[in-house]
């Protein structure tokens, strides 16, 4: 049986996932597909619009077989963070023969080609890095614009969204020498950033914002017919959408309870960030005026984004250079599977390098003291998501340990 790994975080699950499955199993030759999907928050720094279960579900109505969760601690982080941990749950799995990730133009071997050069720093490339950087550059641009004098590679490509995260997943299979064989698959349809629902493939971005902006029945026939079920169920219930402004007081409790050194030992703050966060909230109080007052030229609206959120999660630099370090990771947990390959779940169970949790209420008697932690982290920010959900009612705590697996 041949195994196909994707990294994802379906926000929401729309026809162009469905359409890179599809193609992904078709150019590899796969029977089965595994996802890693991030949680409760994506990579952006922003709550997921739909809970974590009903993405899952949606996934495996439309071609996933199994889904596993990516920890907040890895989700919600840089694109590096972000692909290694990903990465590493698929090897740890020892079940993926293959890795698909999406592409602006499919061009593995380009692709390729930055990865071993950004895996194999010169001392010209970290030169020219350094040089962009005290330009002002973000270090996204600055490091394209490095790679394009050293090499013959285009820097627009590499600014590319799909492509960004598509060279961390290759360095990331080297850095862990990991057997997965890697495919590139051609975007389809909308831009990454794209907001316009017409054609055949609107993003997620222009999803979201169709349901946000009273144009519902446009944006879901965007995505399947059994997804589009889901997401009308769960918004007339009131769990979705859960948005990044509702954690405004949350937020602004967490600045106010906190010094200037308390914010250092934030993941992702660098260089008197936790000065310039501080003195935000004499002034602003929402958390786009937050945003507006501490990104810069050189600290993209992102990387602050995310920065706010580590703060709201109490997710520190120390801890997640910790488990960067691990050879293993802590566990690997099944957010959902499909009934109809149920043999997937005794196959990963055998096979796995780590702990498999499928029932959270089991995890003392199988997490070493990493694991649990890890798990308490990802217990807080499930905790802290259904705080922003529409409907009161669902807003309970130790819903990681209450809601059961998605199972179609």
């Amino acid at each position: 049986m041949k195994t196909l790994g994707i990294i994802t975080e379906y926000n929401p699950f729309h026809l162009g996932h469905k359409y890179m499955i599809e193609e992904a199993k078709k150019r590899s030759g796969a029977d089965r597909v595994i996802a890693v999907m991030s949680g409760s928050f994506v990579q952006r720094g922003e709550p997921a619009f739909f809970d974590k279960w009903t993405r899952a579900k949606a996934a495996l109505l439309n071609g996933a077989d199994m889904i596993l969760e990516l920890p907040v601690l890895f989700a919600a982080a840089n694109a590096e963070t972000f692909a290694s941990g990903a990465v590493r749950i698929l090897e740890d799995t020892g079940m993926i023969d293959v890795l698909a990730f999406g592409s602006e133009n499919g061009n593995l071997s380009v692709l390729q080609e930055a990865a071993r050069l950004m895996s194999n720093e010169t001392e010209e490339y970290r030169a020219l890095l350094k040089t962009h950087l005290d330009e002002g550059l973000s270090y996204p641009s600055a490091r394209a614009k490095s790679l394009e004098t050293v090499s013959n590679i285009n820097s627009e490509i590499l600014n590319k969204p799909n492509h960004m995260l598509a060279l961390e997943y290759l360095k990331a299979l080297e850095r862990y020498q990991c057997s997965m064989v890697p495919i590139a698959i051609q975007r389809e349809g909308a831009p990454y950033h794209s907001t316009s629902l017409e054609g055949e493939f609107a993003s997620a971005t222009a999803i979201r914002q169709g349901i946000l902006e009273d144009q519902l029945a446009q944006a879901l026939v965007q995505v399947p017919e059994s997804a589009s079920a889901l997401y009308s169920k769960v918004l007339s219930l009131g769990t979705a959408p859960v948005l990044w402004k509702n954690y405004a007081d949350a937020l602004n409790y967490k600045l106010r309870t906190m010094s200037a050194e308390d914010i250092r030992q934030i993941f992702e703050v660098t260089e008197g960030l936790e000065n310039r966060i501080l003195r935000s909230i004499d002034s602003c109080y929402e958390i786009e005026e937050i945003l507006t007052f501490v990104k810069s030229k050189r600290y993209t609206r992102t990387k602050i984004q995310r920065i706010l959120l580590h703060i709201l999660l109490d997710i520190k630099e120390a801890e997640v250079s910790y488990f960067m370090k691990k050879p293993y990771m802590p566990y690997i947990r099944v957010l959902g599977f499909r009934k109809d390959n149920a043999e997937l779940l005794g196959d990963l169970t055998m096979s796995a390098k780590s702990p498999v949790l499928t029932n959270l209420k089991k995890a003392p008697e199988v997490l070493n003291e990493d694991g649990l932690h890890l798990l308490a982290l990802e217990k807080n920010a499930t905790d802290v998501y259904s705080l922003a959900m529409p409907n009161p009612l669902y807003r309970g705590t130790n819903q990681d340990f209450t809601v059961p697996m998605a199972i179609v």
